[in-house]
């Protein structure tokens, strides 16, 4: 092939260039080659393959290597330490997460909501029969509220369960080791009935304004 007026030979063509994607489009030639017959002075850009770990070492050293004179005329660009970008990965990875948990929690507290207030609408009558019987106002919506921190606090268990299960079944099959935070089986059913309690506000609120004869005349 001809670069410029200058005839070479191809004695091979790359099959992976997934770390250097530019290379797709160059025509390698030694350095040799290049100061005789292309009339390179010197190369612009020297890339050296590390070990992992060593990047930074290399680094410092290529320097005084290539130009022990006058080193500060080259530049050596490092990349990052697989401990640092190991470490954001992992923090992006948790920020996803967290997003994913709240959007989760604001949806089971629709749901426990939704539920609750389904339940409010359908116990008209009982409730109009507790009130007439003498129960207040504080006692219906605690009533209600029980039932929809009860149901907060299972579905934490639930979750919960279920995320040991899956966490401790996916290091089994990767031969991992599993590792939980032991406080995290004790919080998350805490964290499950507090939603339930927030969630079921507005369904106790609704169910203890609920006046006597208003109900048992829906009832009838």
């Amino acid at each position: 092939m001809f670069v410029g007026d200058q005839l070479l030979v191809v004695v091979g063509i790359l099959d992976d260039v997934e770390r250097q994607a530019d290379l797709l489009n160059a025509i390698i030639v030694p350095d040799g080659l290049a100061r005789d017959r292309l009339g390179l002075a010197a190369p612009a850009t020297v890339l050296v393959d590390t070990q992992i770990g060593a990047a930074a070492q290399v680094g410092d050293q290529a320097l005084i290597a290539l130009d022990p004179n006058q080193p500060d005329r080259l530049e050596a660009q490092v990349p990052p330490e697989p401990a640092r970008t190991k470490a954001n990965v992992q923090a992006d990875t948790q920020a996803l997460f967290l997003v994913l948990g709240a959007v989760s929690l604001l949806v089971g507290a629709l749901g426990i909501a939704n539920v609750t207030l389904v339940s409010v609408l359908e116990r008209v009558g009982e409730i109009g029969l507790r009130r007439s019987l003498g129960a207040a106002r504080r006692h219906i919506a605690a009533q209600f509220l029980v039932e929809s921190t009860a149901l907060g606090m299972l579905g934490g268990v639930l979750g919960t369960s279920v995320g040991v299960i899956v966490v401790v079944a996916v290091s089994a099959a990767k031969s991992w080791t599993p590792v939980l935070d032991p406080w995290l089986p004790l919080v998350a059913p805490l964290a499950g009935a507090v939603v339930g309690l927030l969630a079921g506000l507005y369904p106790s609120w609704k169910a203890a304004s609920v006046e006597p004869i208003t109900a048992l005349r829906q009832a009838v």
